[in-house]
Formats: C-alpha cells, structure tokens, sequence
C-alpha cells in the first residue's frame, strides 16, 4: 500500500510475533530515490525496479543463510507489475510470496503523514502514489487487510 498505510508496522509485528527476520524495503532505496522523494519527485519505473531487485536480492541473502522458513517484508509494489515482478522472481529461486495489501482511507493517511518525523516519504508524495496504486484484485497469494485503524503497540 501507499505511504503511511502500515507496512513497517505490520511488517515488524508479523517478524516479532513469528520470530522470522524483517527486511524493511526503505532502507534498500537507493540514495538517488531517497533524494527524488525528499525532493517531492515522483518515482519512475525506472527507479522501482532496481529498489525492487535490492529486495529480491536481500531476501534471497536471507533465505539462503537463515534456517527460517519465512522472512517478512515491507515493501510498497503499487502495481500489478512490480507484484509481478517479485513474484516471478521469488518463484524462480523456489520462494513462495505472499502479499498483504494494507488498504487505508486517503484522508486517514494525510493525517498519518502529518504527524510522520524522520522520514524522507512526506504527505505531499501520496497523491503520486495513489495515482500508481493498483489495487489487488483476485491476486494470487493476496490478500487485502483494512487498515483504517490505529494501532499502538
């Protein structure tokens, strides 16, 4: 999902209450996606698949050295295509992917943006990622969670 939906959250909790490594997808953009962001500038597809393909690589790396049947990753592949992309590669290297897609009122995540410190993706980039955003539908290995709601741990 977009910007502020949860993927950080949900995707430590998942790692926490199952015990199984976390890869949080933001901190393997590279430095020139980070400034773009920073800068109010959308991502391109050009930038996305290289960022993607770090993830890939990471949880390949994971998988390989950890004796854990499962790895949990937070990652905003908006359309059909990146979701595509992972799977196809994960597939390959004999990795079963799940997607959990966060789904969050427009409005709750401007409040969410607002109140976000310290980090690069701000409020004014949500409405390019909305514009991106290819929602899940009959997806296989996707499911769509309602995540309107707060939660503090």
């Amino acid at each position: 999902g977009p910007c502020g939906c949860g993927k950080s959250f949900f995707g430590k909790l998942i790692s926490q209450e199952l015990n199984i490594p976390f890869v949080e997808g933001d901190e393997l953009h590279p430095e020139s996606n980070i400034k773009k962001m920073e800068s109010k500038i959308p991502l391109e597809d050009s930038d996305r698949y290289p960022w993607l393909q770090a993830i890939i690589d990471k949880v390949i790396t994971l998988a390989n050295a950890k004796d854990s049947p499962s790895i949990s990753v937070s990652c905003s592949a908006l359309k059909i295509d990146y979701r595509n992309f992972l799977r196809k590669n994960f597939i390959e290297k004999n990795i079963i992917v799940w997607f959990v897609y966060l789904k969050v009122n427009k409005q709750i995540l401007k409040e969410r943006l607002q109140q976000r410190k310290n980090h690069f993706m701000k409020m004014d980039m949500l409405e390019s990622q909305f514009k991106d955003l290819e929602e899940p539908n009959n997806e296989e290995n996707t499911f769509t969670v309602e995540a309107d709601n707060n939660i503090d741990l």
